[in-house]
């Protein structure tokens, strides 16, 4: 059913190599002609002019094509036209093409226990969220785990203040944990006796010895209640609630196997694997598995979490969503886990590393007094700035989603709630504007039988945008960058506003005409809701 994949291959019977792209200079355009140029020292416009020729032969029936300076262009059937329409009103959603399915583990979130989230904490849940339901839209099984940090130096620290505020665990509540750990933070950099009594007591915990291990775990259920509410605030789901402790008893396993592979080696007392290449463009040092003391760190639970996760779920691929920051990290996580065979050679290993959050001075985004904004104080911001929560949420997703995933970029709120633009507010605008229409006429049937006979180009731009919108999807599935969705859905919303300026449906009195723009306006909204709730994004009944 999707137009892109079945013309695609319709030309790939002329020329095998052949593939379509969207364009504005056409619904979709094919370059082909240039590299067949080369390879058969040949003029591209020659070629092009040939293909056009052979596809109105066979296939005139699907698009027309025409040959534009060794361009394909491509101009869609009304037929098709109709067909999608009719697909997207009927099923609710896009005609994706199809896909084999696969079993992918996604990896975001990554908050850390005993710490209130802050705006370093926002785009890993917000990209990992819609990249999962872009999987999903395709008809992948996934699954989710949050991976918290709850078993590092923090532990220690909180339980060392409850020592000298003689509190237990049954008395610690959030607000308490919220300052206790920030105060402790600071205390261990002046006070050596205090970071020397925490650093003790986490590899108490880590060795599980009472009573730290019990106080540790009412700690952890405390956060994971409030991470988790956050979470679903944000539209966010996970099946897992897992965690650096989650999979310390099996880091023995790993490290035996990897001594097996026989690449795990001793360097001045620690255990380390060479994860160089003769191929690397950079120095890559080796990745530490064990400190000359015996102690872990967070790259051997990382590779004890693939290896357990690789044994429980069998995924074909793993998406870890986390800072750029972190590259060289994942780099050599992901080596020492092909090095000792820890997963399959088949099973793709992908990091999606994204930029920072900046402030409109270039600079990453704080408070005025120069701290880390909390992840609550934004949402009651932007909240504040909109007619409500899902609103606020609506612009602060967008303002992430329409950029680059790989680029920084700039967090502007007058800009992000602005109800035009490329915001969120303004695609919710758009969804209750279509929805304030139905209220005044009520409701209708929706048929597009009588499309060929009322087709404008206003209309036309609306169905070409969802194709193009479905495009995006693939895209997106390809790049792991949710910008391609994001720009096609205010670029739909769009083209439905110039519809919706020319054209007063209300006091339409020709019956076939009227039924025809409210089956494009209830399809614009469809494309629309469908398109946001992949981004995690509700939409409104009214604003």
């Amino acid at each position: 059913m999707n137009v892109k994949q079945t013309l695609e291959q319709q030309l790939q019977t002329l020329e095998p190599t052949a593939t379509l792209s969207v364009s504005d200079k056409a619904d979709f355009q094919c370059n082909i002609a240039f590299s067949l140029a080369k390879q058969r020292h040949a003029n591209p416009v020659t070629i092009a002019n040939d293909l056009a020729n052979r596809w109105q032969d066979q296939y005139a029936n699907s698009a027309t094509v025409t040959a534009v300076n060794g361009f394909l262009n491509f101009m869609v059937s009304d037929d098709w036209l109709i067909k999608t329409a009719q697909f997207v009103t009927d099923q609710q959603k896009l005609p994706l093409p199809t896909v084999k399915p696969q079993t992918v583990f996604f990896d975001y979130g990554g908050a850390n226990i005993a710490k209130e989230l802050h705006i370093g904490h926002l785009r890993s849940p917000i990209i990992g969220e819609a990249l999962k339901r872009v999987y999903q839209a395709f008809g992948h099984h996934t699954i989710a785990g949050a991976y918290l940090g709850d078993w590092g130096l923090q532990m220690g620290l909180v339980m060392a203040a409850m020592q000298d505020a003689n509190l237990v665990a049954e008395q610690v509540t959030l607000p308490m944990l919220g300052e206790l750990y920030p105060a402790a933070t600071k205390r261990k950099n002046t006070d050596p006796a205090f970071y020397d009594r925490a650093a003790a007591i986490t590899a108490q915990l880590q060795n599980y010895t009472e009573p730290y291990y019990t106080t540790w775990q009412k700690l952890r259920q405390l956060s994971v209640t409030q991470i988790r509410k956050n979470y679903e605030r944000l539209n966010c789901t996970f099946d897992l609630y897992d965690g650096e402790s989650s999979y310390q008893k099996n880091i023995p396993t790993v490290l035996t196997k990897l001594k097996q592979a026989g690449v795990l080696q001793t360097s001045q007392g620690a255990l380390i694997v060479n994860v160089a290449q003769p191929t690397d463009q950079k120095p890559m040092p080796p990745i530490i598995l064990q400190k000359q003391n015996g102690g872990y760190l967070y790259a051997t639970t990382d590779v004890a979490a693939l290896y357990t996760r690789h044994q429980e779920y069998h995924p074909d691929q793993f998406i870890y969503v986390a800072d750029a920051r972190q590259s060289l990290h994942f780099e050599q996580v992901f080596r020492t886990a092909r090095l000792g065979n820890l997963v399959p050679p088949t099973t793709q290993l992908t990091h999606v590393p994204y930029g920072t959050i900046n402030g409109t001075d270039g600079k990453p985004f704080k408070t005025r007094d120069g701290g880390t904004i909390k992840l609550e104080d934004i949402l009651t911001t932007v909240s504040a700035a909109t007619t409500e929560f899902a609103v606020g949420l609506s612009a602060i997703k967008f303002a992430d989603l329409i950029n680059n995933v790989n680029k920084d970029y700039v967090f502007d709120l007058q800009k992000c709630t602005a109800f035009e633009g490329k915001t969120g507010p303004y695609l919710l605008y758009t969804v209750v504007r279509i929805t304030s229409i139905f209220n005044k006429v009520g409701a209708c049937k929706i048929n597009f039988a009588n499309l060929p006979q009322y087709l404008n180009p206003t209309i036309r731009d609306i169905l070409v945008k969802i194709l193009h919108l479905t495009e995006a999807y693939t895209v997106t599935l390809h790049s792991l960058s949710l910008h391609p969705i994001a720009d096609a859905l205010y670029n739909l919303a769009n083209s439905f506003a110039v519809f919706y300026a020319t054209e007063n449906i209300s006091t339409i009195t020709d019956p076939a005409k009227k039924e025809l723009y409210l089956s494009i306006a209830a399809l614009t909204q469809t494309a629309l809701t469908y398109g946001l709730h992949t981004l995690a994004i509700d939409t409104v009944k009214k604003m």
